[in-house]
């Protein structure tokens, strides 16, 4: 399942999906917890609590950018962004950005379920229309690099790092996927979220691009 710095196809110099990460900050961007910095009028008096405005800096040409404080994590996570856009021209990607799902923990009642344990971790085509296996888990055994325990990346758990900090990224990459191991990934995380639903489907719309849809034959009577 996976590669280590030093071993052979480990690329050191580029990321790759499906890459695991460590220390990577992941913000807890919830309503409730989340606080705007503000500033106070050059001229208030401090008499009584000062009225605070949002204070605003500037990022390409924008103003209209705030400081927020909010809890976060410092944890493993795995690449999401596609690796044709990863790779490094004359030390620059061509992506702005590069996405990252979390790694969390198995949960407690698949982990007591020998039969849910052993579906997760079978990593199941989730093309198969009779045992597709868990849609938005992707299973990763245990490893000393991954603190000696399993894990499952959550693809709805997201982050995004500028590419500029792509230097970085590298010097957090410990672990990659091999080849089969990476095209499931890929797989696991196209079905995740570009799986068109039932109402789609029956409205004749698996090719959108076709100029007049046939809608879906209803499904024979049984005798």
């Amino acid at each position: 399942m996976y590669l280590l710095r030093g071993t052979e196809g480990f690329e050191i110099a580029s990321l790759r999906q499906g890459d695991i990460l460590t220390g990577i900050p992941f913000p807890l961007v919830a309503q409730s917890k989340m606080h705007v910095l503000g500033a106070v009028a050059e001229e208030y008096d401090y008499s009584a609590l000062p009225v605070l405005v949002p204070k605003t800096h500037e990022h390409r040409t924008d103003m209209e950018w705030v400081t927020l404080q909010v809890p976060a994590r410092f944890c493993l996570c795995s690449v999401l962004s596609n690796c044709c856009d990863l790779e490094l021209r004359n030390g620059r990607i061509s992506a702005q950005m590069v996405t990252l799902a979390r790694l969390r923990p198995i949960s407690r009642d698949i982990r007591n379920d020998p039969e849910r344990l052993g579906s997760l971790q079978a990593n199941k085509d989730p093309r198969d229309q009779q045992d597709a296996g868990y849609i938005g888990y992707f299973y990763l055994e245990a490893h000393e690099l991954l603190q000696n325990q399993d894990w499952v990346v959550q693809f709805d758990q997201v982050v995004a790092i500028p590419a500029t900090d792509i230097g970085l990224l590298l010097r957090k990459k410990v672990i990659q996927l091999d080849d089969r191991t990476r095209v499931k990934f890929k797989i696991k995380l196209g079905v995740t979220f570009l799986r068109i639903n039932n109402e789609e489907i029956a409205a004749g719309l698996e090719n959108p691009w076709q100029d007049h849809p046939q809608p879906a034959a209803p499904p024979a009577e049984q005798p």
